[in-house]
């Protein structure tokens, strides 16, 4: 990284210009069985992005640029799985009290910061292996994250 000023202004950059909710090609959300209609996911500021509602689950996207792997790593999980996913660095995370739920986020290194792929299914077995489904969605679509 060059030395430009704050690290934390350096941190993260590359996913300034990254919209979550324009990723997803059309024929990519149709083939994951969800509308191609985005909504706004966008829970708290600093991690914004879109999420798609289809049968028999939801998919969201979100891009936070302060956070890392490492960093996301000391967490409150129900589980936290260090993986790779298209070659990058990656976590299956389950958040706290998740856990047989019928959801699962996969987080990928992206631009500095991470990207956030979940699947919420929405019958807790509506989904037979929610961290399976989006470890596809994010393997088949992370070689198009910012680097």
């Amino acid at each position: 990284m060059e030395p430009s000023g704050a690290p934390s202004e350096a941190e993260g950059a590359g996913l300034g210009n990254f919209d979550p909710c324009t990723f997803f090609k059309p024929e990519e959300l149709t083939s994951f069985g969800v509308s191609t209609q985005a909504e706004d996911f966008t829970l708290v500021s600093f991690q914004p992005g879109c999420s798609w509602d289809g049968e028999p689950m939801s998919l969201a996207l979100q891009k936070n640029a302060d956070e890392t792997i490492d960093s996301l790593s000391s967490g409150s999980w129900d589980e936290f799985t260090r993986i790779q996913v298209g070659g990058r660095e990656a976590a299956r995370v389950i958040p706290a009290g998740g856990g047989g739920q019928g959801v699962c986020t996969t987080v990928v290194s992206a631009g500095g910061g991470v990207a956030l792929y979940q699947l919420t299914a929405y019958m807790r077995d509506s989904v037979a292996d929610p961290c399976g489904e989006i470890e596809k969605i994010a393997e088949q679509t992370a070689s198009r994250l910012p680097e």
